[in-house]
């Protein structure tokens, strides 16, 4: 199957479909064309625009599930099916999945515009914390597995290892992370979550790092997702003096 993630070229048109949502760019006059996303027949986003040149190059790519129905979190939470217990002192490495969405952006030399972004999953919200004190998270139900197991262009690999450094047995029901920390790699159309583990340290309280870096060798880094990435843990290095790796502690529990 030809891959649908990437960038385009265009003069006249182009088509593509993700299960029952379908894009489309046409070239309507001239220097001008319009970008439609249809969801079964129904017209469901519209834009027009313009291009000098004769031609526009556009990219379409996974983005940070936090698009949907409108950014109301920037947080993601994963609740893991069957929870994950661990030995005190010990790791181990498993396969878990999180949402995407479906990102189109116009591509330029100055700079990328987002035309338009799409789930094909209904997207789902919960609290983690208490009501005064806790985060909106985009929410996520993931079974376990010791291989990648994902519905394509709907959600992409976690390989996330868990370790304890705690004197004491513990069980994670869920995980946690910043989605504006979040990198996004590729191979072909499978996409992966960056690398990544989750800690439990000596004071049973979990932290998950998101280290900037590929999870596997041979995978394509998300461009325009890194693009945004870096310039968010840029800004956190510039006031904090950390940033290279994205934290999250998770003080209300896991």
């Amino acid at each position: 199957m030809k891959k649908k993630f990437g960038q385009y070229t265009i003069k006249d048109g182009l088509s593509i479909s993700f299960k029952d949502e379908q894009i489309t760019l046409e070239n309507i006059r001239g220097d001008s064309y319009i970008y439609r996303r249809k969801h079964m027949d129904e017209t469901t986003s519209e834009t027009i625009f313009s291009s000098k040149k004769g031609e526009v190059k556009i990219a379409i790519y996974p983005v940070r599930p936090i698009q949907m129905p409108r950014q109301l979190a920037h947080n993601i939470m994963v609740k893991l099916d069957p929870p994950v217990a661990l030995p005190p002192n010990s790791h181990i490495t498993h396969h878990l999945t999180m949402p995407i969405e479906i990102g189109v952006f116009t591509i330029s030399k100055k700079s990328n515009y987002m035309v338009d972004a799409f789930s094909l999953s209904f997207p789902k919200y919960t609290l983690y914390g208490q009501p005064n004190l806790g985060y909106i998270c985009r929410l996520h139900h993931s079974s376990i597995s010791s291989e990648e197991k994902t519905m394509q262009y709907e959600e992409a690999t976690i390989m996330m290892k868990f370790q304890n450094k705690s004197p004491n047995w513990v069980t994670i029901n869920k995980i946690v992370m910043d989605a504006y920390e979040v990198d996004l790699y590729l191979d072909g159309d499978t996409v992966y979550l960056e690398d990544s583990n989750l800690v439990i340290g000596e004071d049973d309280v979990a932290s998950l790092f998101l280290n900037n870096k590929s999870p596997l060798r041979g995978l394509k880094e998300v461009p325009v997702a890194a693009e945004t990435v870096k310039k968010f843990r840029r800004g956190i290095l510039e006031r904090t003096g950390f940033g290279v790796t994205g934290k999250f502690i998770m003080e209300h529990g896991y």
